[in-house]
């Protein structure tokens, strides 16, 4: 079941640092400026080129005006620059569930705040503003980094889908699946306020 009004008036979710606007056609120059080969590697696309950029995000947005998907380009605050871009999709609002994915960052902003802030932002959208019970991940098996990532977040791993799907080199992947319910935001969302603390002690 889709909710129309998430589609047609999607929000803009930020914070003091890190601010996530609907993915617009005019982002795609910006994006393909920060584009590295590294972030497909495990992708179901393959962007070499300003005009690959183009229609990935021309279809991004068609997945949105069709109530697929929910694309979101990031904004670094401190410089207004965009450093990357991530989404919702699977979004049933009647099972009250979605999956978070389609995630990348500019070479400059990985391993830095930038993920967990994205996350801490989405996840609490979905669990406090549209009530989800369960926000799902799924990641490419051999991806052992972005497993990573997840785990640290507080996610819980379910298993592993065979063949889930076909990347644009022809390669046959398996996914990884993990989760977070609701039950499980109140110590996934201290986490997330936890390492925030740390971060903001280093940085004085």
């Amino acid at each position: 079941m889709k909710n129309p009004i998430l589609f047609t008036s999607p929000p803009t979710l930020e914070n003091n640092v890190i601010q996530l606007v609907p993915m617009e056609k005019e982002h795609s120059v910006f994006l393909y400026q920060i584009n590295h080969s590294d972030h497909w590697h495990y992708m179901l696309s393959t962007i070499q080129t300003q005009q690959e950029m183009d229609t990935w995000v021309k279809n991004a947005i068609h997945l949105r005006e069709e109530g697929l998907s929910l694309p979101f380009t990031i904004i670094n605050k401190k410089n207004n620059q965009i450093v990357g871009t991530t989404r919702l999709y699977e979004i049933n609002s009647t099972q009250r569930t979605c999956e978070l994915g389609s995630t990348w960052y500019g070479k400059d902003y990985q391993r830095t705040f930038v993920n967990s802030t994205c996350k801490q932002l989405l996840l609490t959208y979905c669990f406090e503003t549209l009530n989800f019970i369960r926000v799902q991940f799924k990641t490419d098996e051999r991806n052992e980094r972005s497993q990573k990532a997840i785990e640290r977040l507080g996610a819980i791993k379910e298993g592993v889908i065979r063949n889930e799907r076909i990347l644009s080199n022809g390669y046959i992947r398996n996914a990884v699946l993990y989760s977070i319910t609701k039950e499980e935001w109140i110590d996934v969302k201290q986490g997330f306020i936890e390492r925030e603390a740390k971060y903001k002690s280093r940085s004085i």
